[in-house]
């Protein structure tokens, strides 16, 4: 990409993003000189972005005509304000699975203990696969068209309820795990995965088309604070044939792919790759500098600045340029992004300034 030189003025707001997390202030929209999606793409083509991404050149994607966006208690989309009342969030996802919302952990589960499943063997028989089709996909296109179609932001589209996932809310917790390594259910497991990509391809091309999607942002949490959930092993075998047929649709028409999974699961790093995974965010937890070490270069990696939001306004700024210092130089060779959304203001800020000079060069 054309270097092209920083000018202070960039950092006078045109405006503001709103904040979608309770104690995250808004955060301002810089004057930038080509627009966060052009710079964003850049980085995720393999080219030398103008400024290191951050989570705010980020427009996210979790349309209300997705049943799972409501069942999870996350729809963010210009139709958020529609589902504010935590009464309407939780109930029934695409599966027909019944989701209880708990607000103290702004989030959803399946209550386990009556799982719609004993052993996988039985989906055929007792699951109704969602029609993706007949969701009101027109609707929320029509409602999102300034915040997505026409966005100038990335827009990262999410896809609830990976394949894991999706084996824990049909069957809990011990026996989605028990799944994973048990061989007489294998050729099960590999069918209901098989029909699960039909359905992501399906959301995919629908994100694509109604709404103008550049990444999807595929959700499969792997790990616990300790450890992976399964082997890299196990990963490999169940996982990554499935996960690499979605990646691939996505990449045929001209999307990339981020894979949320949290967890302690940097083993599993091989299998991402192995699948065409574009991105991932490790959580806190994992070891990043070993991470980056082992896997730079293979697969973008996005970091955190472990810094409090509060803490003081030049801790803040040093944060930003030490970020800058540490991974800019490999840039586009070994590609990093911020992926703080927690981020204080003037981290933002010296993280745009800095990489901007930086990359500028």
């Amino acid at each position: 990409m054309e270097k092209i030189e920083f000018l202070k003025t960039e950092l006078d707001p045109i405006g503001e993003y709103p904040s979608l997390f309770p104690g995250v202030p808004p955060t301002p929209i810089y004057r930038t000189p080509i627009t966060p999606k052009e710079n964003y793409k850049a980085l995720y083509k393999g080219e030398k972005p103008v400024w290191i991404p951050n989570f705010y050149d980020l427009t996210t994607l979790c349309p209300a005509c997705y049943p799972d966006a409501i069942a999870r208690g996350f729809v963010v989309s210009a139709e958020s304000g529609d589902y504010m009342d935590d009464k309407k969030k939780g109930g029934k996802d695409s599966f027909g699975i019944e989701w209880v919302y708990e607000p103290s952990a702004m989030g959803s589960m399946v209550i386990p203990g009556n799982p719609t499943l004993r052993n996988i063997s039985e989906w055929r028989d007792k699951i109704i696969l969602p029609d993706v089709d007949s969701w009101d996909w027109a609707q929320s296109a029509k409602r999102n068209k300034d915040y997505a179609y026409n966005s100038s932001n990335l827009v990262q589209a999410w896809i609830f309820t990976g394949f894991f996932e999706r084996l824990i809310s049909l069957l809990d917790f011990e026996n989605a795990a028990i799944t994973m390594i048990d061989d007489e259910v294998e050729d099960a497991v590999h069918d209901f995965f098989a029909e699960c990509v039909k359905i992501y391809k399906k959301m995919i091309k629908h994100y694509q088309v109604d709404f103008n999607a550049d990444v999807i942002y595929f959700h499969d949490d792997w790990g616990t604070s300790q450890n992976s959930f399964f082997s890299l092993e196990a990963c490999r075998n169940l996982i990554v044939p499935h996960l690499k047929d979605v990646v691939d649709y996505a990449h045929e028409l001209g999307l990339f792919v981020e894979l949320h999974s949290c967890g302690k699961s940097g083993k599993l790093v091989p299998a991402m790759i192995e699948a065409g995974v574009d991105a991932w965010t490790p959580q806190e937890i994992n070891d990043f500098g070993s991470l980056y070490k082992q896997f730079g270069g293979k697969i973008m990696l996005g970091a955190y600045h472990q810094v409090p939001i509060d803490v003081d306004e030049a801790a803040a700024i040093e944060t930003g340029r030490e970020f800058v210092k540490k991974y800019a130089g490999a840039i586009p060779e070994k590609s990093v992004f911020s992926g703080d959304y927690a981020i204080h203001i003037k981290t933002r800020e010296a993280l745009y300034e800095e990489s901007r000079k930086y990359l500028s060069e």
